[in-house]
């Protein structure tokens, strides 16, 4: 059996509907979904190591995981299923989710576009050495804009990040090369392969082709407005207008379209290939998105449930449809798919099999767990129950305590943070006794890349998640 695993940067799990993502809402109505499941953090670099290595961003110390052999207690689900004879490759376009945090552990063959993409290069410096929050910046910014945009017409690059169909592109022509074998005669049986494909499509600034964005807007945004209203959104948000906020939402909206029609030919590939009833699929977000609520654009170091909601569904060749609500992790990602392969997950890992939930052996996972690192001293966290409860510390900004079910919206109002409850009381130890264990296991494990902080700044700046 082999395993595609395709992970979608900064998707919102509400947006995998009729309207906006039709293949994928088929694709899930044909799978078992998963319809609570929460990212284990606001980010990629807090989310990845649950998605690779089933460990806690919080548990380890530095970004990213350790690099192979440095720590014992670390095996990623590339090396589990390498060691049971798979061939592995990886594509992506996100620094945070690279080889240069290790995340090619296990993979014969990784493909990582954010080291050579020149608007990326671009947006490095610039960002690297000016101040948004400066008056020199917000002066500028216009110009930038429109350099920046004119930029990427030039160089070709009509988008932020490689697009979705051209790791498509790159990810077949390696799964050909593993049906057909290296000597182009066929190797069925003896050709089983695990694909990572991670999408930045719906990572802000949002671009969609004009075709998507047709969809939601009666004319379509050139490079330099749509780059222009994401900045604004991310970085000054208390300047935006209902009307940009609106412009906002359907520009998310389009470029979610768009990832549903590459998600859409992936599947096509699959099918006409004969290999989607010999491959378990499975559909992840690494976290979600705000486009206006909580007066945010983006996935800030905060726990909404816009960003910890995602998407996560699995097709297996050898089970029904079903839908299956209970809560369940991103870090129970590792051993459900080898569970659905029926091999012995790592010892290490700190996730379980989300199959235990669609097979009525548990309900749901009671607590989900979310952190964000080092840069706010572990002080921004958040504890989600199973039965609606969730507690967010956001440091500096407070304690907010919601029953996310009965208020969804999660308003100032409804916040019960300041009432003496059982559920604040149960949820605070939970999430007290969680931050000491992964205080424990980061003092017991080895670095991830411990780079100085103004480089971590750089990189953390040029995804978007520090002004």
């Amino acid at each position: 059996m082999n395993v595609l695993l395709v992970t979608v940067d900064s998707l919102r799990a509400d947006r995998v509907n009729s309207e906006v993502m039709p293949e994928t809402r088929s694709f899930a109505d044909e799978s078992v979904e998963f319809t609570d499941c929460v990212a284990n953090g606001p980010s990629t670099p807090a989310s990845f190591p649950t998605i690779h290595a089933s460990r806690y961003f919080a548990s380890i110390e530095g970004l990213g995981i350790p690099e192979p052999g440095t720590d014992d207690g670390i095996q990623t689900l590339a090396e589990t299923l390498r060691e049971a004879g798979y061939a592995t490759a990886g594509y992506t376009d996100n620094h945070f989710a690279s080889g240069s945090y290790h995340y090619d552990r296990g993979f014969d063959t990784m493909y990582d576009a954010s080291g050579t993409a020149e608007a990326g290069k671009l947006k490095q410096f610039v960002q690297s050495n000016l101040d948004k929050s400066g008056a020199l910046f917000k002066t500028i910014e216009r110009v930038y804009n429109h350099a920046d945009a004119l930029f990427a017409s030039a160089t070709g690059n009509d988008s932020e990040y490689e697009r979705a169909s051209s790791l498509n592109r790159r990810a077949f022509e390696w799964i050909d090369e593993q049906e057909e074998g290296a000597d182009g005669e066929d190797s069925e049986g003896d050709s089983e392969w695990f694909t990572w494909l991670h999408y930045m499509d719906a990572h802000h600034p949002y671009e969609a082709p004009e075709e998507f964005q047709r969809q939601f807007l009666d004319e379509p945004l050139d490079l330099a407005r749509c780059r222009g209203l994401s900045r604004k959104g991310t970085h000054h948000p208390e300047e935006m207008t209902d009307e940009e906020w609106d412009l906002i939402r359907k520009l998310y909206d389009a470029e979610c379209a768009y990832v549903d029609d590459q998600f859409g030919k992936v599947l096509n590939a699959l099918e006409n290939r004969d290999l989607l009833d010999e491959t378990i699929v499975l559909f992840t977000a690494d976290h979600g998105e705000l486009v206006g609520e909580h007066q945010h654009a983006g996935h800030p170091p905060e726990f909404w449930e816009g960003v910890l909601r995602v998407p996560f569904v699995v097709h297996h060749p050898e089970r029904e449809a079903a839908v299956v609500d209970g809560q369940t992790r991103l870090i129970d990602l590792p051993p459900t798919i080898t569970d659905a392969l029926e091999l012995e997950a790592f010892d290490g890992w700190e996730g379980e099999s989300a199959w235990e939930l669609a097979d009525g052996e548990v309900d749901s996972r009671e607590y989900g767990f979310a952190d964000v690192g080092r840069q706010v001293d572990y002080a921004r966290c958040c504890a989600r129950r199973s039965d609606g409860w969730k507690l967010m510390r956001h440091a500096d900004d407070g304690e907010f305590c919601f029953d996310y079910r009965a208020n969804p919206d999660e308003k100032p109002e409804d916040d019960r943070a300041d009432d003496d409850i059982p559920e604040y009381r149960e949820l605070s130890q939970a999430l007290d006794d969680h931050q000491e264990r992964m205080k424990q296991m980061r003092e017991g494990s080895s670095h991830g890349i411990d780079e100085d902080d103004e480089m971590v700044e750089d990189h953390l700046k040029d995804l978007g998640y520090l002004e």
